[in-house]
């Protein structure tokens, strides 16, 4: 059995890293102690796993082709670049203080998820209105997907108190 001391502090005193002699002893005598050992490496090994699949998976596009339906050969705008320039064309709308853009889904299906902040004396009918007839039309029309499914979602800034005299 290999034993691992700690020679760094000083503090262990001959004792083994993680258990004493004593309690090696004592827990490697349980009938239960190593496959509970065993489940356990197991069980953070699995861990391990789903979160490197996680990692690996894309949760966004990368690139869009554009140029209309077919797509133009070699001709392809990166995801990011799109919800910047949505974001650009959104957060100038009437009414709209702030947007938010992210193009996500795979590269074959992307989605559109937009968040958007309007004033307190904006009409969030009309700012919808003009939000899908200007920049998610030019994405669509760009990108050649004019089924890109599209998630809209609406706030109204919050204003400051004003102060009774």
């Amino acid at each position: 059995m290999v034993e691992v001391r700690c020679d760094h502090c000083g503090g262990c005193q001959g004792e083994g890293f993680l258990l004493g002699s004593a309690d090696r002893a004592r827990w490697s005598g349980q009938g239960w102690w190593w496959p509970a050992v065993i489940a356990e490496l197991a069980l953070v090994v699995l861990l391990a796993l789903w979160w490197l699949l996680a990692q690996l998976r894309q949760r966004h596009p990368g690139a869009l082709p554009v140029g209309g339906t077919p797509p133009q050969e070699g001709g392809e705008l990166r995801d990011r670049a799109l919800s910047d320039a949505i974001t650009a064309e959104a957060g100038a709308l009437p009414g709209v203080e702030h947007a938010a853009v992210r193009i996500t889904g795979r590269p074959a299906h992307p989605r559109t998820r937009v968040g958007l902040t309007l004033t307190s004396q904006a009409a969030p009918g009309t700012v919808l209105d003009v939000l899908c007839e200007g920049p998610l039309r030019t994405v669509r029309r760009s990108t050649g997907s004019p089924g890109m499914p599209t998630e809209v979602r609406l706030q109204v800034a919050g204003h400051k108190p004003h102060r009774a005299e």
